[in-house]
């Protein structure tokens, strides 16, 4: 048995390289676990009851310290967007009044709504970004 739980933590740690989050190498801790278990001579149920019990174990308490490590950012969290504001942009979809168009900004084109609800802007109109949310630019003519 103890072949097999080499084979699941290498496995579990292998599969865990390839993947964006932490999933799977909680289980290779359950695994080393079981592995102690298996060379002290328990039986085959008390070893997965240990890897069970320590692999969500690990995700719970490691799981909880590295989350709140990598997210200590919350929101402050810069995404350059910020460097867009007061840059000028270029109307490449209409903006009609009280509704959104498109502009080119930096290579790539964005939804947008004027400041002003009660103005449109016509294609090729040079607008400037007043404010970002979400992935709709906020824009004043110019």
């Amino acid at each position: 048995m103890i072949g097999f739980w080499i084979a699941m933590a290498v496995a579990c740690g292998v599969a865990d390289a390839f993947l964006p989050y932490y999933l799977l190498i909680w289980f290779s801790g359950g695994a080393i676990a079981a592995i102690l278990f298996s060379w002290a001579g328990f039986n085959t149920s008390v070893q997965f009851l240990v890897f069970f019990l320590v692999s969500f174990a690990l995700m719970a308490l490691v799981g909880r310290y590295i989350n709140s490590r990598l997210l200590r950012g919350g929101s402050k969290m810069r995404t350059n967007t910020e460097e867009m504001i007061g840059k000028t942009a270029s109307v490449v979809m209409a903006i009609p009044a009280g509704d959104a168009g498109r502009v080119a900004l930096k290579g790539t084109t964005w939804r947008a709504i004027l400041n002003d609800e009660a103005a449109a802007a016509a294609v090729g109109d040079k607008v400037v970004v007043v404010s970002i949310e979400g992935v709709t630019l906020t824009v004043r003519k110019e």
